[in-house]
């Protein structure tokens, strides 16, 4: 049975779970290889592993403690959804309706 409202508590344990699970090495590795940069306060450049992390990390928060049952928080090519089944983060190269 899916929930339509979590906890704060349940909240942070999925946000835990997705960035313990998200394959965050293959998102650097795709934006070395292709040069996809976001702009710093030095200027454009590929941001480091650990830059993206911390930037996914925001992303879920923000989509989580949004207020809203449906929310969705996204830059660089990611998103973080809170959906009434739960969290979810993306890193999306194309998307179109």
């Amino acid at each position: 049975m899916a929930h339509e409202k979590f906890t704060e508590l349940e909240l942070e344990s999925q946000i835990s779970r997705i960035m313990d699970s998200f394959n965050f090495e293959k998102v650097h590795k795709h934006m070395v290889d292709t040069n996809h940069q976001w702009y710093s306060l030095g200027g454009m450049s590929v941001p480091s592993l650990q830059s993206i992390k911390n930037t996914a990390r925001s992303l879920l928060v923000q989509a989580a403690y949004s207020g809203e049952k449906v929310s969705n928080q996204g830059t660089g090519g990611f998103v973080a959804y809170k959906l009434p089944w739960g969290m979810q983060l993306t890193f999306q190269l194309a998307w179109a309706y």
